[in-house]
């Protein structure tokens, strides 16, 4: 049973939170160069010291940056049910980290859209979810009894997965969230599941091979 956060814990996360919305807020509207970790420190009422102790750039506090994600979506991976499938079993970690992260959709959307408009925050992003990657990559392949650097089946599955995921917060983003994120991720890997069969073409029927 997971224990409740004490009071020092929902303090720093408050705190966290705060520095992050205050990034998102300045950096809407300065563009990234134009909000500095000054201004960003002083409208979420924290000393500079303060933003430096939770984030190492303005982009990490941007994209809410957390160094112990990969391990705790590892550790999420490998408890597991041990005869789950693992395209599963990484479906409901990657959902549950998906709605950890925030549950505000309208933080969130915010939040995508600078990502995508600033190809810094792309890159910063990507740095993390490589990090992940390598993670979950360690769990399937500990769960499988796989190597990892013999079999390509653990970094094949998670780099499915992964990519789902991608695919479908571009689409809620682009319908600013007028989709569930939910029921996106889980009409992916509803797609990966059923092999990719390539689908019917709308308005009119397939061309053969030339």
């Amino acid at each position: 049973m997971e224990l409740a956060p004490s009071h020092r814990e929902r303090k720093k996360q408050a705190t966290k939170r705060a520095i992050h919305l205050a990034a998102i807020d300045l950096v809407e509207k300065h563009g990234l160069s134009g909000a500095t970790v000054d201004a960003i420190s002083e409208r979420a009422g924290v000393a500079p010291r303060t933003f430096w102790s939770y984030f190492a750039s303005k982009e990490e506090a941007i994209v809410d940056h957390d160094p112990d994600r990969p391990e705790a979506i590892r550790l999420a991976l490998l408890a597991r049910p041990a005869g789950e499938h693992p395209l599963t079993a990484l479906q409901a970690v990657l959902e549950e980290d998906a709605a950890r992260r925030t549950v505000d959709d309208e933080e969130r959307l915010r939040r995508f859209d600078l990502i995508r408009s600033d190809p810094h925050l792309m890159s910063s992003v990507a740095a993390s979810f490589e990090q992940i990657e390598r993670a979950l990559v360690s769990a399937v392949a500990e769960r499988t009894g796989l190597d990892p650097e013999a079999d390509l089946y653990p970094g094949v599955v998670v780099a499915a997965a992964c990519s789902a995921c991608r695919v479908a917060y571009f689409r809620w983003s682009a319908k600013h969230g007028e989709a569930s994120l939910a029921a996106l991720i889980e009409e992916a890997f509803a797609q990966l599941a059923g092999g990719l069969a390539a689908p019917p073409r709308r308005g009119g029927t397939a061309r053969g091979r030339r």
